[in-house]
């Protein structure tokens, strides 16, 4: 069904070529971006502006989506149940309050681990275990299951040591033996060293972002990540061959638009292919879980599912039963089974305010259009 994803021709079903021109119109190509579009399984819309299709870029919070497929994968299989209290893979979580949370809760941005109370380091949340164990070791930052924030990083280590608890294998190994690999596809949750000289890293934004307040868990939350992003590109940990090969498995994917549209699409299935994973559980990881003020991004409306992010008023994405995730510079990536539409969009420059870019709004709104 799909190859490496390589050449450097784009290609626009005649149906869908106002999306082509929407998406030239509307993303400069100082801005370096790449949009890839399914419908029913058949590829209609792969564009680039400013930079090949086939570049490698980071997409960060897209790697949640893909981490999600590695859950779903091992629910699929039966050896997981997201019902179940975390401890059942995981004793030692249990610690401090935290043994009556159940895996969906932890996966829904619920369990209150945003970070620990003295702030986990750049290293700490890119290494196999270490992450893990000092979250597990905490005390929850609000009582599991009354509120919800966004564990921007953190979910990542969670993920990762309930896949190892499980599998034996790191999110990481697993997504590449089972998922990517199989695909050949250009979506990396650790770029390969052999890959890095594809690599381009992110530009920052035409405009200033705006500041946490100082008190905020916000701050507390994303102080580390911002603080890296904000040094010069060579000095800049989050591109270093180190960060790069781990792939931190909420925020370090590297990949094209190409490559996370295959991914999804294996796993949808759209179009009557065999789903990668099946209807019932994407069905169920799509649910919405929580839904309303963030306490760490301090959004007035934010909504998860297990691990996916949801449509809001505020990120209008897709329908109701749309499922996904966005990514600090812009990047999105969802599907939406209304329509069987799997979007993929990687930028090279931050977009303003960050998360979901808002240009993309109209350009989703006209392929739902012509879908």
């Amino acid at each position: 069904m799909f190859g490496h994803g390589c050449g450097k021709i784009s290609t626009v079903s005649s149906t869908y070529a106002e999306v082509e021109d929407l998406f030239k119109e509307l993303i400069p190509a100082d801005d370096e971006a790449q949009l890839v579009v399914y419908v029913k399984g058949k590829k209609v819309v792969d564009v680039a502006t400013g930079i090949s299709p086939d570049a490698l870029m980071p997409f960060y919070s897209v790697s949640k989506a893909l981490s999600a497929l590695v859950i779903a994968h091992l629910v699929d299989l039966g050896l997981l149940n997201v019902e179940e209290r975390v401890v059942k893979y995981w004793p030692e979580f249990g610690a401090k309050g935290k043994e009556s949370i159940t895996v969906r809760q932890m996966l829904s941005h619920q369990a209150g681990l945003p970070d620990t109370r003295k702030g986990l380091t750049l290293e700490e949340f890119h290494s196999d275990h270490k992450g893990a164990e000092l979250l597990a070791d905490e005390s929850p930052l609000w009582t599991p299951g009354s509120a919800f924030g966004y564990h921007a990083l953190s979910i990542g280590n969670l993920m990762s040591e309930l896949v190892f608890r499980i599998s034996g294998k790191t999110i990481q190994q697993y997504f590449e033996e089972k998922i990517r690999g199989p695909l050949k596809a250009e979506a990396y949750l650790g770029l390969p060293r052999e890959l890095h000289e594809r690599f381009q890293p992110s530009l920052p934004p035409k405009s200033p972002s705006e500041v946490a307040h100082p008190f905020s868990l916000a701050k507390h939350v994303f102080e580390v990540f911002i603080d890296s992003l904000d040094s010069k590109a060579e000095e800049n940990f989050m591109f270093s061959p180190k960060y790069l090969e781990f792939g931190q498995p909420a925020a370090g994917g590297v990949g094209n638009a190409r490559g996370l549209a295959e991914v999804f699409t294996w796993a949808t299935g759209y179009g009557g292919y065999k789903a990668g994973i099946s209807p019932e559980t994407l069905e169920d990881f799509s649910q919405i879980q929580v839904h309303g003020y963030d306490l760490v991004g301090e959004w007035p409306v934010s909504s998860f599912g297990t691990v996916f992010a949801k449509p809001t008023s505020l990120k209008r994405f897709g329908g109701f039963r749309a499922f996904g995730h966005d990514g600090a510079a812009g990047a999105l990536l969802f599907a939406d089974p209304d329509g069987e539409i799997v979007f993929s969009y990687v930028v090279r420059r931050f977009s303003h305010p960050g998360g979901l870019d808002p240009r993309l709004l109209k350009i989703i709104e006209t392929i739902h259009r012509l879908s």
